[in-house]
């Protein structure tokens, strides 16, 4: 971990921590959630998509530095590209891997950075990064592709910025008092006064990932026991000794205040905290409360075994409080769960410092959403997580059509541009009409049965057009998947259903926005226990003028 004043951090009330100016009449858990829609990405991101970049630039840094500085220059680009308001970098400084992801141009030719120890430093100048996960917000994303290259300008020598410079490259700040180990974070060389050399990074789109996908929160899985548990973590903002009057402590009552209001019951005693409960439906909602003083935030050691606790009995682990730069190994230390989490992050540049250590503890994204911001948050738990945690609630009783889209479009609707998204939801597989993932088809038990003629569906028609497949055999169906194969300039415009047995299902209802085509598969529990033998119809409806498309094939597997 680099050098970092834990202490000074603990000040930064305005940059490192969930905090700010909240409303105290909001309550979440009372809003009306009746309209909203269904759709998301891989990454969901109301202001932007996730990208892959590589980095290349030169570094001077002595010989116990060298292999460090690549990433400690990927921050100073973190910096500038933030406050250029385009990209958003993943940190690199905390990533014990970092200087094994770097390879060093040597003669010419790029050697790994094993290959490269051998190598004299006099040597090691030029080097590349590659696979940096990345934030690009919207308004850049038209043009964007693979091979497009942007520029951070950053300087040349990382660890004497401060000794060369002084403050001429920095933007001043209240909290915080400069020196070399924060250079980065307070770094702008565009100051009139700065006249450091520097040189311009190059950022390189090396992945683009697919759009799409209509993706859920893993509903199945949270509520498999029949309740679901959270836990927000509140912690402190001020400095000095907790106080009632921290907003910290503040943002706790409030939220306890209104889960009352919202007729949720408090459990007395609480393991730890407070806790709430409400069933809804055949679901029980439990929700535990720690506040400052239970855990004060990522630098307390002496309330860690709560931390722990918090992660390791929650389904839903709500984080209110400071980053401290990415220096903490908070999120490194416990032992996570193998059940599937959502983690809400709402500590500055969530996105950027920690996404990768909650990844790396849970073993991949099979188990884990996370929902972080790639900006300063200005809101608490109050604003960023209540909407998510009450539209949750909402659902339980609604057909779980809620998905990552709305649950993120609540909290932008309540903090405004601050870019939250949340990663890890390519693989999941939940969705109100059935599985998004299945099983590959038995043979013995399986039989695909397909349409390949094609039909131009009609613009803006509610007539549609329709497509049938005859299924000959008599059997009774466990399971069906319907692959579905269609073109279309703007999938947000189409209503698809399939019907059969007198039964008919929504498929496709309007979801994808302006993004384009379909190619994806159905589980559709809806026909279990029905016979499979007779017509399926399949009808697809645009529903608004321009855009147009066609069915290009389309076919069931069905299971007996």
């Amino acid at each position: 971990m680099k050098p970092c004043k834990i202490g000074l951090l603990l000040l930064l009330a305005g940059l490192l921590g969930g905090c700010g100016g909240a409303d105290e009449d909001y309550n979440a858990f009372l809003e009306d959630w009746t309209a909203g829609g269904k759709e998301d990405t891989a990454y969901y991101n109301p202001d932007g998509i996730e990208v892959e970049v590589d980095l290349e630039a030169d570094v001077e840094a002595s010989s116990y530095q060298i292999f460090e500085a690549p990433a400690q220059l990927g921050q100073f680009a973190l910096t500038y590209l933030r406050k250029q308001g385009q990209f958003y970098l993943e940190s690199l400084a905390e990533d014990a891997s970092s200087d094994q992801r770097v390879e060093w141009q040597i003669d010419g030719l790029w050697k790994t950075a094993a290959e490269a120890r051998s190598a004299p430093v006099s040597k090691l100048r030029h080097f590349r990064i590659r696979g940096v996960n990345a934030v690009l917000l919207q308004r850049y994303v038209s043009g964007a592709s693979v091979g497009k290259v942007y520029t951070a300008k950053v300087p040349l020598k990382p660890y004497s910025v401060y000794s060369d410079a002084g403050n001429s490259c920095a933007d001043p700040d209240d909290h915080m008092e400069l020196d070399a180990t924060i250079y980065w974070y307070m770094w702008n060389p565009d100051l009139s006064g700065c006249r450091i050399a520097t040189q311009d990074m190059q950022i390189t789109i090396s992945r683009m990932f697919a759009q799409g996908k209509v993706t859920y929160p893993e509903y199945d899985r949270l509520i498999a026991d029949g309740r679901i548990t959270a836990v927000v973590l509140f912690g402190q903002i001020g400095d000095g000794a907790i106080s009632d009057s921290d907003p910290g402590m503040s943002a706790y009552k409030t939220m306890a205040r209104n889960l009352k209001n919202a007729k949720f019951t408090e459990v007395t005693p609480a393991p730890v905290g407070r806790r709430f409960r409400k069933t809804f439906g055949q679901v029980e909602f439990e929700i535990d409360l720690y506040s400052p003083r239970d855990f004060s935030g990522l630098g307390d050691f002496a309330h860690f075994s709560n931390f722990q606790r918090a992660l390791s009995e929650h389904e839903i682990v709500v984080y209110d409080g400071h980053s401290m730069l990415g220096a903490s190994d908070f999120w490194e230390r416990p032992t996570y769960p193998s059940f599937y989490q959502i983690f809400l992050y709402g500590g500055c540049l969530g996105y950027e410092y920690y996404v990768r250590p909650i990844l790396a503890g849970k073993g991949g994204w099979q188990n884990v959403d996370i929902m972080s911001s790639v900006v300063e948050v200005s809101a608490n738990a109050n604003e960023f997580a209540a909407p998510v945690l009450s539209k949750i609630q909402y659902t339980l009783t609604r057909g779980y059509k809620v998905s990552w889209k709305d649950l993120l479009q609540a909290v932008r609707n309540k903090v405004g541009d601050s870019t939250f998204g949340v990663s890890g939801v390519r693989d999941n597989c939940f969705s109100p009409a059935g599985s998004l993932c299945g099983t590959p088809p038995d043979p013995n038990t399986s039989k695909r049965y397909e349409n390949t003629t094609s039909a131009s569906i009609p613009d803006n028609s509610s007539a549609g057009v329709s497509s049938t497949i005859e299924v000959p055999d008599s059997m009774t169906i466990a399971s069906l998947s319907l692959e579905l194969d269609v073109t279309h300039t703007y999938i947000g415009d189409l209503r698809i259903t399939l019907s059969h047995g007198g039964k008919t299902v929504t498929v496709w209802d309007q979801d994808g926005g302006s993004r384009q085509n379909i190619a994806q598969s159905f589980s559709l529990d809806a026909f279990k226990g029905l016979s499979a033998q007779g017509t399926w119809t399949l009808k697809l409806v645009d529903t608004y003028a321009q855009d147009t498309g066609k069915l290009n094939q389309w076919a069931l597997v069905i299971t007996k």
